[in-house]
């Protein structure tokens, strides 16, 4: 198997472990900074410890092993002499394409949805309600923030819905969850 789907398998074991235990415990409770820290951790973590070196743990295993190793090859070499190498086709690599395929596919719907708000932003008019800068949209779309903006269409809420909805997305702002969003959709893409 290439360093690649090596790579791949330990990062997606380790998401699913991280998953299952947000699934188990974290999914419930109302502590979101502490389930947006243990996703953050989760994404950062299964894609760095696939890079750790554990060799020096592994050579004083071998140590160990080496015994049953000289009996094992020992007891192969006879079958050797008549074994002959088989000429197979390199799915790997055709397995590789359809990895990098659909993560150009991936990414390019990402890049779209960045041209589809790109234009939202480029279409809506700056505003200022109760006290926070927005983005005023005409569109039925639902509020939202990104980056440093807050995207609205104040004509379908209420005024007492405003303001709660204007405090939501500030917090998001402060907080700069498009970084979340960002790194969750570039392990999507590559993951």
């Amino acid at each position: 198997m290439p360093n690649l789907f090596v790579f791949l398998l330990k990062v997606n074991i380790a998401l699913l472990l991280f998953w299952a235990g947000y699934y188990l415990v974290l999914r419930h409770l109302t502590f979101y900074t502490l389930n947006r820290v243990y996703l953050v951790i989760a994404i950062l973590f299964a894609s760095a410890y696939p890079k750790i070196n554990l060799s020096g743990f592994m050579q004083r295993h071998q140590q160990i092993a080496k015994p049953i190793q000289s009996i094992v090859f020992n007891w192969q070499g006879p079958a050797e002499k008549y074994a002959r190498p088989i000429s197979q086709p390199n799915y790997w690599y055709w397995v590789e394409v359809v990895f990098w395929a659909g993560a150009a596919l991936l990414a390019l719907r990402l890049l779209a949805q960045l041209y589809s708000l790109y234009k939202l932003y480029s279409r809506s008019t700056a505003g200022n309600i109760q006290g926070h800068d927005v983005r005023v949209v005409n569109s039925d779309s639902g509020p939202f923030s990104f980056w440093k903006s807050i995207y609205i269409n104040p004509a379908n809420h209420e005024a007492a819905d405003l303001k709660a909805i204007l405090l939501h997305e500030q917090v998001h702002i402060n907080e700069w969850h498009t970084l979340d969003i960002l790194l969750a959709e570039l392990s999507t893409i590559f993951y």
